[in-house]
């Protein structure tokens, strides 16, 4: 069991909170004890879909449903890289890029459907707020991601792809964003042809990404990519008043 509090998420949208990430064994009311002894206002906790009885616990206890995450997996990564549409190029992002990318992903995420939203007591534009916060980070701080690709065209950045290593050779696409003006281009497709190429040269074997299980229409991009599903996760989110 990973139980922590989150000073981030109280900077964000202020109550007390605290982040788990849970495995079968382990016990909801032990989990709620503890935030209950360090005043924890907010409890967000992600565990295996599989785990039905710690999943019945926690809604016993109070905790509602956030989201429902499903991870794909590709094992033999696509070296290539595609030939892009015309009037398009792709670099790799630098801190300089932070803002551009930041206002981008802004754009593209306002109103996702991520368990934040789905809270009706955190505020929504604190919760857009994450994922621009999010993608600015990952071109200032390694330890956020090891790399950002960004598809550029003459008005600006028209696409990014966030990248991260979770170590044994496997990295994950982990935000993805599409400018509404560049959509129907087949730039996504690009970034996870580009993403697989940047890592094949880097030593990596096999490639993860996530989306909420109703996210169908990035889920059959994976599927003729060749990833298959992998895993699954629900999010709880908890409030102790």
């Amino acid at each position: 069991m990973d139980l922590q509090l989150s000073p981030l998420d109280q900077q964000r949208f202020g109550p007390v909170t605290a982040k788990a990430t849970l495995a079968d064994s382990d016990s909801a009311a032990a989990v709620q004890a503890w935030c209950r002894a360090q005043a924890v206002q907010l409890l967000i906790a992600r565990l295996p879909t599989s785990a039905i009885a710690l999943t019945q616990a926690l809604e016993a206890g109070g905790a509602r449903l956030a989201d429902t995450l499903v991870y794909y997996t590709r094992k033999a990564l696509a070296a290539s890289a595609p030939d892009l549409p015309a009037g398009y190029r792709w670099r790799l992002a630098t801190a300089a890029d932070a803002d551009a990318v930041a206002a981008l992903a802004g754009l593209t995420f306002a109103g996702y459907a991520g368990h934040y939203h789905a809270d009706a007591r955190l505020d929504r534009a604190a919760a857009d707020a994450v994922y621009a916060d999010w993608a600015a980070n990952s071109c200032r701080s390694a330890a956020v991601a090891d790399a950002v690709i960004l598809l550029e065209a003459a008005d600006g950045i028209a696409a990014f792809a966030t990248l991260k290593d979770r170590g044994q050779h496997v990295f994950e696409g982990v935000l993805f964003g599409v400018h509404p003006q560049h959509q129907g281009r087949g730039l996504y497709h690009c970034l996870m042809q580009l993403s697989q190429h940047w890592a094949a040269a880097g030593g990596f074997t096999q490639m993860l990404v996530s989306t909420q299980v109703t996210n169908l229409s990035v889920q059959k991009v994976w599927c003729r990519l060749g990833f298959e599903p992998s895993a699954s996760y629900y999010t709880f989110h908890q409030w102790f008043d």
